[in-house]
């Protein structure tokens, strides 16, 4: 199994934000898991993020919260939802910019 496979496979999953098993921070711990059985090094990042609110016009204009994604070889890999999909907010998880990160 390829890298590629393994981060789609996590992708495809659905995303529930109350599942401690399908959000954004269970994913990027199970990849991380997967990762290491497969012989890839991985890290999760657990991060203090700011947002854009492009869809609730009666909330703040930058939202602040928490978001995690996993990282390979230093770069950023989504898993929370598939990348052409917008998060409830109406952004695109890469376009999250991190305030504070702890890497695992």
């Amino acid at each position: 199994m390829t890298l590629l496979d393994i981060i789609e496979q996590f992708r495809a999953e659905p995303w529930k934000p109350f599942s401690p098993v399908c959000n954004c921070i269970g994913k990027s711990f199970r990849f991380r898991h997967r990762c290491h059985q497969y012989g890839f090094a991985s890290k999760v990042v657990i991060a203090l993020v700011a947002m854009d609110n492009n869809k609730f016009r009666f909330m703040p204009r930058i939202l602040v919260g928490f978001h995690a994604w996993a990282e390979v070889d230093g770069e950023r890999i989504e898993l929370a939802r598939p990348l052409d999909q917008r998060n409830t907010w109406g952004e695109y998880d890469l376009d999250i910019r991190e305030i504070i990160a702890v890497r695992f």
